[in-house]
């Protein structure tokens, strides 16, 4: 059977992530190629050149250019007739106890236009020249194979003309980046004192980076092994003190002693290890790498990735028949490293259970019930952002409370009356009430929230300037809206009084724009205004929206900052009922009165009516002129006048005075849920 090199080519998919795995493949060739040789360890060496191209299409900041070529250098046993038989094979199984599936030579042809080779090396005690180049189109072209009479092994390999776009906008990419990637690529080797001198050269500006230099900042600080269904594995924990702009640890999957695709966040695995680990006064980032016969059989043959399941939930067949998934590796990997460095563990999760319960008690109060529960402030990740703090707790809050709901229920169908499901029933019901408390916390937040707004809105601005009256009304009920159109949560009624937040709104035919300066076509609540520059805007709301209401409440407001209806600037002849009665009027001696669906409303004279004025300034000569007028002051320091005839009961009081109010009847709550 012959299988074409294009079509086999054609397999290998290479992503932005696969940058240098062409380069990957090459190095470790030659590392493979130097341990077949007898030379002594300390003489074995890999010198890799880069050849520069044009600029990226999305230059970077250094003007990096992009990588044309790489050449690989190597004084191993080089490419022998077994070796050369081995490469015209595909998938060969010359050198798979070194890892070779076979396969790596595609890859280079995968991102590059030509594999050349030209390879001297000592074979039956004669000094030999190979040279020949690999390409998809004419696969293998042997130049010549001859006799050099050079008594030195010396292997070139070159990686010609990069092709693929992708690996190529991705190449520009510095000598010290390159450098440090095979470092990690072939850290293995190195903790297994099987790396040969590896220098890097860039051929244009002679830049040279050593990479053995580089593990010189390596400590190999722990070696563990673990059995997982049945299966061995093995972490070596390499710690590098912290400098430069490294900003995180990474774990390493292995296979056949090189690492595989690029090295994973270690906070996705344990978020403990999100920041450096403070050792002995210095800070230090981990690199960690794992080893196993599992995953050398697991790995993809082009050594960018593994043949297992990410997650136990994605698997179709049950899990308790032992399949292993990264899940469960990633899971053992974060016990042992946690128990290695347990004071930094322990630090780590005091800090995150003090984040979580400031962030609780001055964010999200929802979750109050959770301070009083230690084992939940224990279960919360480590170093999480805000978002991703509340996202867990919201997604713990919502799991509880379901259960605890779906236990309720139970019990209900069920109708048990054992002491143990009483017991447990109570225990449910009592959790309940925690998290009902949790929702009271954040409603209240909202309500101390909305309070301080309307505090700020009383007090003048830099200018001496107050808020319009108008964004008062805006903020206790959005003005041009009835309740059709608004929910429950969109307005703050509550700041007025509590008792008439459950009232129906009645909306009437009336523009805005007949009584007041908005410019909106939108249908008020009620419109009882027969000269609209007399009045502001007034909140009215009855007990029905049509038909014959039980009681009525209107709402007044003047302008915050000015004195109301003051004829002139020294006259405070005026009583507060001129503000407010004609609204009344207007229901009382209008034969016909509609609310905004068409619907006819009706109001007695029996029916209880509510008036409410609330003014910046009462002057003493306006508080004098209607004491006179038969006002009275009620002990909270507000004037009221009832008009039994017509069943009207008003009550006149300042903004301060309505923020004060309101603040008290809040107060017993925010001192139980706040502090």
């Amino acid at each position: 059977m012959i299988v074409a090199v294009k079509n086999i080519v054609e397999q290998v998919d290479l992503t932005s992530e696969d940058v240098l795995l062409p380069l990957y493949e090459c190095i470790i060739n030659s590392i493979i190629s130097l341990q077949q040789s007898a030379i002594p360890n300390n003489k074995k060496k890999i010198q890799i050149q880069i050849e520069r191209g044009d600029s990226p299409q999305n230059p970077t900041f250094e003007n990096i250019k992009t990588i044309k070529s790489f050449k690989v250098i190597d004084n191993g046993i080089g490419f022998n007739a077994n070796n050369f038989n081995s490469f015209e094979t595909p998938f060969s199984q010359f050198n798979k106890d070194f890892g070779c599936k076979g396969i790596g030579r595609f890859t280079v042809l995968a991102a590059y236009e030509e594999y050349f080779v030209d390879s001297n090396f000592c074979e039956n005690g004669k000094w030999q020249n190979r040279i020949f180049r690999f390409t998809k189109e004419k696969e293998i072209e042997s130049v010549f194979l001859e006799e050099s009479g050079v008594d030195e092994p010396r292997t070139i390999v070159e990686m010609r003309n990069c092709y693929n776009s992708v690996v190529l906008e991705k190449s520009a990419i510095s000598i010290n980046e390159i450098a440090e990637a095979i470092m990690q690529h072939c850290l293995i080797y190195y903790l297994n004192d099987a790396l040969p001198t590896i220098e890097i050269l860039e051929k244009v500006s002679g830049e040279v980076a050593v990479i053995n230099q580089l593990f010189e900042k390596v400590s190999k600080d722990k070696e563990r092994e673990f059995i997982l269904n049945n299966e061995k594995f093995k972490i070596y924990i390499t710690k590098t003190l912290k400098e430069g702009n490294r900003k995180n640890n990474y774990l390493y999957y292995c296979a056949n002693s090189r690492a595989v695709g690029l090295g994973r966040n270690l906070k996705n695995v344990n978020s403990i290890f999100s920041y450096p680990v403070l050792l002995n006064g210095h800070n230090y980032f981990f690199d960690i790498y794992l080893v196993s016969e599992f995953l050398n059989t697991k790995v993809f043959k082009t050594r960018n990735g593994f043949n297992i399941p990410k997650e136990r939930d994605g698997l179709l067949f049950n899990h308790s028949q032992g399949l292993t998934t990264i899940q469960d590796i990633d899971e053992k990997v974060s016990e042992i490293i946690e128990k290695e460095y347990e004071e930094f563990a322990k630090e780590a999760k005091e800090k995150s259970i003090t984040h979580a319960k400031n962030y609780i008690s001055e964010k999200a109060p929802r979750y109050n019930s959770f301070l009083r529960n230690p084992e939940i402030l224990k279960s919360i990740p480590p170093n999480l952002t805000d978002d991703k703090l509340e996202e867990f707790l919201y997604k713990l809050s919502f799991n509880a409370r379901k259960q605890v709901e779906q236990n309720i229920e139970k019990f209900i169908k069920t109708k048990s009356v054992s002491e143990d499901a009483i017991n447990q029933i109570i225990a449910d019901i009592k959790e309940k009430t925690a998290y009902d408390v949790d929702s009271l916390a954040d409603y209240m937040t909202r309500r101390r929230a909305i309070l301080a707004l309307f505090d700020k809105f009383l007090d003048a601005d830099e200018n001496g300037d107050y808020k319009l009256e108008e964004d008062v009304h805006n903020l206790i009920f959005p003005l041009g809206v009835t309740n059709d159109e608004v929910d429950y949560e969109n307005h703050n009624l509550w700041l007025l009084d509590e008792r008439f937040i459950t009232y129906k709104f009645i909306a009437s035919d009336k523009p805005i724009t007949s009584y007041c300066q908005v410019n909106s076509r939108k249908e008020l609540d009620l419109v009882m205004i027969e000269s609209p520059e007399m009045f502001d805007n007034p909140i009215s709301f009855g007990d029905k929206n049509s038909g014959e209401v039980n009681s009525i409440v209107i709402f007044e407001f003047k302008r915050p900052g000015d004195t109301a209806h003051q004829k002139r600037k020294t006259d405070y002849r005026w009583e507060f009922s001129e503000l407010i009665e004609p609204y009344f009027d207007e229901f009382l001696y209008n034969s016909v009165k509609k609310n905004y669906k068409g619907n006819q409303v009706v109001v007695k004279n029996t029916t209880p009516k509510f008036g409410f004025v609330i003014l910046d300034l009462i002057p003493e000569p306006l508080a004098l002129y209607n004491k006179n007028k038969g006002w009275k002051m009620t002990p909270f320091g507000t004037f009221f006048k009832i008009e039994p005839e017509i069943n009207l009961h008003i009550e006149v009081m300042t903004f301060r005075k309505l923020l004060e109010f309101s603040k008290n009847r809040h107060s017993p709550f925010f001192d139980k849920l706040f502090v």
